[in-house]
This record gives C-alpha cells, sequence and structure tokens, in this order.
C-alpha cells in the first residue's frame, strides 16, 4: 500500500491553525479566479480572431493575379494546383460615391457573373436585393447598409460614382451614374467603404489604369494565402513574367497580425496572475510544514524515507492545486460560453455598452480545447513548482527538532 497519498488526504482533512487554513483557500480561490479569467479573455480574443477572419478575409481576395484574366489558357492549370473554392475575374480600384452633397470614399470591387456567386460573405450578409442581380443589371451597385444610410439610399435611388482616369498631362474624372441595387452589412470596415458592381459597367475603360485588374482566388482557409503566394508567384513567372500576386496578407496582414500578438501579450500578463496565485500555494504548505513538524518527526523515527514525505507534502500541494485549476477552467468554459450574455447583463445594470462604436453586436467568443490545455500544462507546472519547495523542507525537518517542539 501506497502510504503517502492516505496520509497527503488525511493532513488536508485534518484541523490545522486558522490563519493557515485561510493562506490555504486564499492560493485556491485565486488560483481558481486567475485560471477563470484566462480562460475567458483567451476565449474573448479567439471570438474577436475568428471574427476578423470570417468578416474581413471572407470579403477581401486571398489571392489576386493582377493582369491575368480566366480565358487565359495557361492559366488553368496554375488555378488547379492551388486549393481553390472560386476564382474569377475580378477589378479593385478607388473612387467616390456622391449623393446630394454628400461625398464618400471607397473602395470598388467589379466582378463577372462568376464572381456574383463567388463573394460568398457579401452574399450571405446581404440586407436589401441579391448580389446575382448585378449579373443582369449593368447599371446596378451595392453598397454597405451604413454607407447607404449615410448617403440618404433608397433602393431604386441613383448614386454617382467618380472614378480616377489618368490622362496625357493630368487626371480626369469619369462620372458614372448607378442604381442602388441592394445593400450588405458585414458588421466591418468595409460596410463604410466598399462598393460592389458589374465588371460590363466599367466597359470602355482602361481598367489597367484605373485600378488593378486580374484573377481573384478565394481559398478554402484564408490562411493558406501567405504560404502559397510564393509557389504561385514561381508557376505564373514562367507563363507571364508581367503577372503579379498579391495576397491578404500585403494589405491587412499587420492587422491580424496585431490581433495575434495581443492574445499573446494578454495570455503572458493574466499568465501572471496565476503565477502569483500558485506561489501563493508555498506560503500555505510552508505554514503546513510548520504545524506538523512534530507529526513529521513520528514519520521519520518510524522509518519514513525523505522520499516518502516529500511526497506526501508534494501530493497535497497538487491535490489543491487540482482543485484550483480543475474549477477554475470549468467556470471559465461556463463563463466564455455565456459571455455575451454577461455583457448584456452588465451593459443593462450599468447603463452603457462596451462595444459602443466598434463594429460588433455582441461580444465574441470561441472556446478551444488546445487553450484550455495548455492553460492547465502551465498553470499545473507552477503550481507543482510551488509545491516542491515546502515538501523539501518538510523532507528536511530534523526528527530531533520535531519532537522537541511536539
Amino acid at each position: 500500500m501506497n502510504i503517502a497519498p492516505w496520509i497527503a488526504l488525511r493532513y488536508l482533512r485534518a484541523r490545522r491553525r486558522r490563519f493557515a487554513s485561510f493562506i490555504t483557500w486564499v492560493s485556491l480561490c485565486g488560483l481558481a479566479l486567475g485560471v477563470l479569467v484566462l480562460t475567458v479573455v483567451v476565449s474573448v480574443m479567439n471570438g474577436f480572431n475568428a471574427e476578423l477572419k470570417n468578416r474581413l478575409l471572407g470579403a477581401v481576395p486571398h489571392l489576386l493575379i493582377e493582369g491575368a484574366r480566366m480565358s487565359d489558357p495557361e492559366l488553368g492549370a496554375v488555378i488547379e494546383s492551388v486549393p481553390v473554392d472560386h476564382a474569377f475575374d475580378f477589378f479593385m480600384g478607388s473612387g467616390m460615391v456622391t449623393r446630394n452633397g454628400a461625398v464618400n470614399p471607397v473602395g470598388i470591387y467589379a466582378i463577372d457573373a462568376q464572381g456574383t456567386r463567388g463573394l460568398e460573405q457579401i452574399a450571405s450578409s446581404m440586407r436589401v436585393g441579391s448580389l446575382t442581380d448585378l449579373a443582369s443589371d449593368a447599371r446596378g451597385i451595392v453598397l454597405g447598409a451604413p454607407l447607404a444610410r449615410h448617403l440618404g439610399l433608397l433602393p431604386g435611388d441613383t448614386v454617382a460614382l467618380i472614378i480616377s482616369e489618368p490622362i496625357a498631362g493630368g487626371i480626369r474624372p469619369r462620372l458614372l451614374r448607378f442604381r442602388l441595387a441592394g445593400t450588405f452589412e458585414l458588421g466591418a470596415e468595409l460596410d463604410y467603404s466598399l462598393v460592389v458592381l458589374s465588371l460590363a459597367a466599367l466597359s470602355g475603360a482602361e481598367l489597367e489604369r484605373i485600378g488593378t485588374l486580374g484573377v481573384r482566388l478565394d481559398l478554402f482557409d484564408p490562411l493558406l494565402a501567405p504560404p502559397l503566394k510564393p509557389e504561385l508567384e514561381a508557376s505564373i513567372s514562367r507563363i507571364d513574367a508581367n503577372w503579379r500576386v498579391t495576397s491578404w496578407a500585403d494589405n491587412y496582414g499587420e492587422l491580424y497580425q496585431a490581433v495575434q500578438v495581443e492574445k499573446l501579450l494578454m495570455f503572458l500578463i493574466l499568465l501572471m496572475v496565476v503565477a502569483v496565485a500558485a506561489f501563493n500555494i508555498v506560503s500555505g504548505q510552508m505554514m503546513v510544514v510548520s504545524d506538523k513538524q512534530s507529526a513529521i518527526a513520528i514519520l521519520r523515527t518510524m522509518g519514513a524515507s525523505t522520499q516518502i514525505v516529500t511526497r506526501i507534502f508534494l501530493l497535497q500541494g497538487v491535490i489543491i492545486s487540482t482543485v484550483g485549476i480543475g474549477i477554475g477552467l470549468i467556470l471559465g468554459v461556463f463563463a466564455a460560453y455565456y459571455i455575451a450574455e454577461i455583457f448584456a447583463a452588465a451593459e443593462t445594470w450599468l447603463g452603457f455598452r462596451f462595444l459602443a462604436g466598434t463594429y460588433f453586436v455582441v461580444m465574441p467568443s470561441e472556446i478551444k480545447l488546445v487553450d484550455l490545455l495548455i492553460i492547465a500544462a502551465i498553470s499545473w507546472s507552477l503550481c507543482l513548482l510551488s509545491a516542491w519547495m515546502p515538501a523539501r523542507r518538510a523532507a528536511l525537518v530534523n526528527p530531533l527538532e520535531g519532537l522537541h517542539r511536539g
């Protein structure tokens, strides 16, 4: 029979000095609270990361082969080598929309019939109309719903689009009039700065001079775009040296990286809270060792080795740590799962919105098993280190001194 676990559990249940018991409970509660907060914050950061990926990366081109067209015969083999969800001719430029004196700078997406089916994120976010209507309506235009409200536009209203067209010796503004065919709302910055129209509406314009014309490739996983870019560049360089490949990371990589860095920094900062709570176990266990010196001396005189004594007090610290981490993870997962409802209740009670001025309606959250395992592993390792020091001190107690104090 392994006697160390039995004695460790007996010591945990036994009465001890109130202050030592208080320190133990504070350590357990502090550890549970630290793990709870860390779990919730990491889950919320995962939620923001997922929203960025779905809303922003679901609307911008994942990869764009500038200068190419779908009609180019050698392009098909290149596209087949990439895990592409959709591929279509695509124009991207900039201009201004204006109505009744209100002017707003915008990015311009011009697509063909295949593109109306390829922009799934925008198509699924339509509030009025349908993106596929652009395939048969060369004078139709689709705007973000917030932008349409800013301009005072209703479906069917006329809106002017101004494009700067380079000419010899300067720039000539080109005014195009469109009918509002629909509105979308992604819940991102593109709601205020993007218009979608048909490529046929720009017929006659030298598209290469007023923007970027090429083949847009939307991948099944947009995060594959940056590593695939060099491979695609090597493939197309053998076809046409003038073609150029760009990915979403060229324009939005810093934003995505900022979210990743922020998640890492928040994890490290809150991990310090867990570390402080873990090292509080040292104080509590040191008091237990001091309180049990006579019992340790008796165990030693009965033949218990230093390894057995070390295991007894190490197991005490491990049990306290495991209970604290377990409670923290359970409460953290529960809080992260209902974080939207918790924030909604807090907003009602406090009288203001935490997400006011942002594109988010509710607090996003995404719980990942791998994050929970990392939190549990690091927290448990810190606690194990904290429990080792008092356990080692218990093993070094002199039996004669312990019996004398007892």
